[in-house]
């Protein structure tokens, strides 16, 4: 899916919570094979993202702000389908 977010020029970011450390964060990233094509950043302690909800995909236009929120559980998680047609749709808009 992530060659269907790049034709629509979205960017996807996965934000990493649950990290201690930088030594930890790299360690959980050094497992994906093969390595994501998105990136995956390190926020230790949530220090930049307490105001958002843990895995939780939020849409941000390019003005920074949040158009769509996809609630999300560890287990059940909203298809990337329902994301991109929530992108085509913010998209069209004049």
């Amino acid at each position: 899916m992530y060659d269907e977010f790049k034709k629509r020029d979205t960017v996807v970011i996965a934000i990493a919570q649950e990290d201690k450390d930088l030594k930890s964060h790299g360690k959980i990233y050094n497992r994906f094979k093969p390595a994501p094509r998105f990136d995956i950043v390190a926020d230790l302690n949530r220090a930049q993202t307490r105001a958002y909800k843990r895995t939780t995909a939020y849409l941000i236009d390019k003005k920074g702000i949040v158009r769509q929120i996809f609630p999300m559980m560890i287990h059940h998680r909203p298809s990337w389908r329902a994301i991109l047609n929530e992108v085509d749709r913010i998209s069209a808009d004049p």
